[in-house]
């Protein structure tokens, strides 16, 4: 176990945080939130590596800084160290496979829904919700049968791969009328490994937490204006 500290400094909400957020907390790492205001971001995105959010900053026993930008960076440096990204080189390329497949969904949410005008964003929710969607739970779905249906999408151990599937379920269960297209029939083997994900020790009291209701009222605060968000439906254990 690592004698670091964590920081993650983001906006009050899981957004692009909550796999690395997930990851500290079943790592049992020591880690807080430095949150940061909409209101004076103008001037604090200059002062950032990269002018984004989120940002991990890890301090060591040493006291020495290290500054990481880039959600999908974070989340990579956060797995290896705590060895969540699977015990060979197979179960790595494994992990990654799944983390591909899911980043490209989450992609499409991100520049053709969640920035998309007014006008055009009901047509691309349907895309989303009727081709997008439904590819990722074949493929995932193909994966966790791959590995014997035993909860996990890589050997029989929760890995970054698990926690990044989660993650996402919870944001698509949040939107009004997913539960159309992701449910238990279609889906499984998918909410087999949510369940057991959601229901490590750690993660598991840290869903309950009021940390994480408020993270989720943040959530919701950013998505409503845009698509009908609900992340209590995110709940299912």
């Amino acid at each position: 176990m690592t004698t670091s500290k964590f920081l993650i400094h983001y906006f009050k909400a899981h957004g692009l945080s909550n796999v690395t957020r997930a990851m500290l907390t079943i790592a049992g790492a020591d880690w807080d939130h430095k949150y940061q205001s909409w209101d004076d971001w103008d001037v604090v995105k200059p002062t950032t590596p990269l002018g984004t959010l989120p940002v991990l900053i890890e301090t060591t026993e040493s006291g020495k800084t290290i500054v990481i930008p880039e959600a999908a960076v974070m989340e990579r440096y956060v797995a290896s160290k705590f060895g969540l990204d699977g015990s060979t080189d197979i179960e790595k390329m494994q992990v990654n496979m799944v983390i591909s497949v899911t980043h490209w969904l989450s992609s499409f949410w991100q520049h053709k829904i969640f920035r998309m005008t007014p006008e055009e964003r009901p047509k691309y929710l349907e895309e989303y919700k009727t081709i997008q969607v439904p590819e990722w739970i074949e493929r995932a779905e193909k994966l966790l049968v791959e590995n014997g249906s035993n909860g996990h999408f890589v050997g029989d151990k929760i890995t970054y791969a698990d926690l990044t599937a989660s993650g996402m379920m919870d944001y698509l269960l949040a939107v009004k009328g997913m539960d159309a297209v992701l449910n238990e029939k279609t889906a499984p083997n998918l909410f087999a490994n949510k369940r057991k994900t959601d229901s490590h020790p750690r993660y598991h009291a840290f869903r309950k937490s009021d940390l994480f209701d408020e993270l989720s009222a943040g959530m919701e605060i950013i998505v409503n204006p845009k698509v009908p968000f609900d992340m209590k439906k995110s709940h299912i254990c």
